[in-house]
């Protein structure tokens, strides 16, 4: 089985299903608890990236239940464990009550920022300023990192998402500008090509709500093209259908 530094390496290569494909649960009982634990923590957090979330919630619940939100262990895991619900199954309630826990971070505004976009699509109230505080705080974080990328992606995303909310409408001509700030912070930290895929897709649509249809054609473009590249060296019926969404709205854009 690879050593702890080797699992982190390939991590750090976003070689997520080399890990759990490598990952010898019996063997690990071999080795020291604190090691153990952070490999888990590693596969989890990888069998995250795939999308495949029944495998990595009850690994970071297990985590959660171990350790406390003060350790790095126990914040990882049960910030892990909000991420997984609310993509799993949608449960705002749960994730909220989780993220009461975890400590100020630019990891936990991610984490808030993906409650409040799943929020918005249940038709729940959100809170506009508290997204924006994030937003901003992201925008002047030099050097970027991928989080902050994604607290812009996804906190523009919740906005849009809610922009019938009269608590969001003036924050809504300045949503293309902000996805376009993400997109840039996902090159320059050289971020997952599907994460990039998926940030263009969204610009398409914010783009074509502000009448910017031109952007919107050039973006939708773009999303398709980096989400074919994805299908064919990588597949799976995850960016298939991710790929179907960004050829209907360039479709839909081209009529």
């Amino acid at each position: 089985m690879k050593t702890k530094e080797e699992i982190n390496k390939l991590y750090e290569e976003k070689k997520y299903r080399e890990i759990v494909e490598a990952v010898d649960i019996q063997l690990l009982w071999n080795i020291r608890k604190k090691d153990r634990d952070e490999i888990m923590l590693t596969v989890a957090w990888s069998y995250h990236q795939l999308g495949e979330y029944d495998k990595s919630i009850p690994i970071m619940r297990d985590l959660a239940n171990i350790y406390g939100t003060s350790s790095k262990i126990g914040e990882q895991a049960w910030r892990g464990w909000a991420h997984g619900v609310l993509q799993q199954d949608g449960d705002i309630n749960l994730a909220d009550e989780i993220m009461k826990l975890l400590p100020p971070s630019p990891e936990r505004d991610n984490v808030r920022m993906n409650f409040f976009l799943i929020a918005a699509r249940k038709g729940a109230a959100i809170s506009a300023s508290e997204i924006m505080t994030a937003i901003t705080n992201a925008l002047a974080a030099v050097p970027y990192k991928t989080v902050d990328g994604h607290i812009i992606n996804n906190g523009a995303f919740a906005l849009h998402e809610a922009r019938e909310q009269e608590g969001v409408k003036p924050y809504l001509p300045i949503l293309p500008a902000l996805m376009f700030s993400a997109i840039g912070i996902y090159r320059a930290t050289d971020t997952a090509k599907n994460h990039l895929a998926g940030v263009t897709f969204r610009a398409s649509q914010i783009c074509e709500a502000a009448g910017w249809k031109k952007l919107a054609r050039i973006e939708a473009e773009t999303s398709v093209g980096l989400w074919r590249k994805l299908v064919s060296s990588q597949g799976g019926e995850r960016y298939q259908q991710n790929l179907k969404g960004a050829e209907a709205q360039l479709g839909k854009l081209t009529q």
